[in-house]
């Protein structure tokens, strides 16, 4: 797994201020309208947008230059080497400087407004990446000779930054290498931005928007739009397409994009299909493929439009895990919308044998149902006979949750600063995550309903 990072951003939206240590499985619960979306997306385009912005050339930029300088000197006697701990914490500053002169930039992209308030976003505590390496290697084109800059890790993915016959080009590496290393260990994937992309059909994180029913009857229609909208000049000013933010296009551009390749969580996708007793299926046509439910075999299959909305709303989760990979972290908000207690609870165990198998899941949410089971699944983690509760609850030796896996905070209005959003961490304990925007209202509703019973039987 991702060793954990720290995030503060001021100013964003409602929100005042906000620090959060990024986990695994990270939870942002509270009201409505706190801000859980704006940061849950800004996180999301911390992590898909930054090669749009331009590098800072400061001091830790210069440094990073000569040190690359040094390392294509050696290139014939080293041609293999690794990030030294001065240069992973030079290349975090050059990204922090980035974020500090471009933030508001960067809020502008990922929220598709021109004008979009974030007055800080930081980094703190990004660890090294592990297996890692860089390698410099010559072109083997004798008419063009030239020296290209890549990087691997374990799973195989990475990128290339070409042209390092001159100084200026080398230079220039820095600023790809900067974003490819920091974003890496944020949890993204570097090759989004810089050189080869190597046979991944999806990358950097995938974002799974509220309100999918509404996106899963109509991306068929809305890319033929968007089409139209692009090609077709009809001398007005009408737009035919809304305008969404960027997790949301990423998301409408991931479903039109679906194609019969397997994914990286299969078997994820299969134990939510049982649970909602029927297949989600890619059916091929003239133009997009389209996602149907079949309930039972032999029975016609049914399109969206004509399926329930836990259908619907499940539809891009299981999409998402059958046949999309190259993706490191999955943002869901609302997991638990439009599903009964019962399916959310088998929804969390599928994210937490996400998280089991090195997934960051980041969610937002408001059901206290779905959370108490996170809460379970904590508990199991840390049970001195978690075997035998597993077997007792029919859980598999995967289900559970290790307390250090999981971070959660809690967005809530704050009246003495004028309604702005106060972002705080929840409290770990040995049962899990105390939740007080669940507890108080559910004591409350215990409250009424006692005393409602009450004057029952003073009548």
């Amino acid at each position: 797994m991702l060793p954990p990072w720290k995030l503060l951003v001021e100013d964003l939206g409602r929100i005042a201020r906000a620090e959060i240590e990024v986990r695994p499985l990270l939870l942002f619960v509270g009201g409505n309208n706190t801000g859980k979306t704006y940061l849950a997306s800004l996180m999301w385009g911390l992590l898909s947008l930054m090669g749009e912005l331009p590098v800072a050339r400061g001091g830790a930029y210069q440094r990073c230059v000569a040190w690359i300088e040094e390392r294509f000197a050696r290139r014939e006697q080293e041609p293999t080497f690794e990030i030294t701990p001065e240069i992973h914490a030079a290349l975090v500053q050059i990204v922090n400087d980035v974020l500090r002169e471009q933030g508001a930039a960067l809020a502008e992209r990922t929220f598709n407004r021109p004008v979009f308030k974030l007055g800080k976003i930081e980094l703190h505590d990004v660890a090294l990446p592990k297996e890692r390496s860089y390698r410099w290697e010559a072109s083997q084109n004798e008419e063009q000779p030239s020296v290209t800059l890549s990087t691997f890790r374990q799973d195989n993915m990475g990128w290339r930054a070409s042209g390092a016959e001159d100084a200026h080009r080398r230079a220039s590496i820095v600023g790809l290498l900067a974003k490819e290393h920091v974003v890496d260990a944020l949890g993204g994937n570097g090759a989004r931005y810089a050189g080869d992309v190597f046979g991944l059909p999806h990358m950097g994180p995938v974002y799974l928007p509220a309100s999918r029913t509404g996106f899963m009857l109509l991306y068929r229609s809305l890319a033929r739009q968007l089409v139209d909208d692009v090609l077709v000049k009809t001398g007005t000013t009408r737009r035919l397409v809304p305008d969404l933010t960027r997790p949301v296009i990423d998301f409408v551009n991931l479903l039109v994009g679906l194609r019969l390749d397997e994914g990286a969580y299969p078997e994820e996708a299969a134990l939510l299909e049982r649970a909602i007793g029927g297949r989600l299926a890619l059916r091929s046509g003239a133009g997009l493929d389209e996602v149907v439910y079949e309930h039972t075999a032999g029975e016609p299959a049914l399109p969206m439009e004509l399926s329930s909305s836990l259908v619907t709303e499940l539809a891009p989760v299981v999409v998402t895990l059958r046949h999309v990979r190259g993706y490191r972290v999955l943002i869901i908000e609302e997991p638990e919308a439009h599903l009964h207690p019962r399916l959310q609870r088998r929804l969390a165990q599928v994210i937490v044998r996400l998280v089991r198998k090195g997934l960051c899941v980041w969610i937002t949410t408001h059901s206290e149902n779905f959370c108490q089971q996170i809460n379970n699944f904590m508990k199991l983690g840390a049970h001195p006979r978690r075997a035998d509760m597993q077997r007792k609850y029919g859980y598999e030796e995967i289900d559970y949750l290790e307390v250090d896996d999981v971070a959660g905070y809690q967005f809530e209005a704050d009246p003495s600063s004028g309604g702005r959003t106060a972002v705080t961490e929840i409290k770990k304990t040995e049962s899990g995550l105390v939740m007080p925007t669940f507890n108080r209202e559910l004591a409350k509703l215990t409250d009424e309903a006692m005393d409602l019973e009450r004057l029952d039987g003073e009548g």
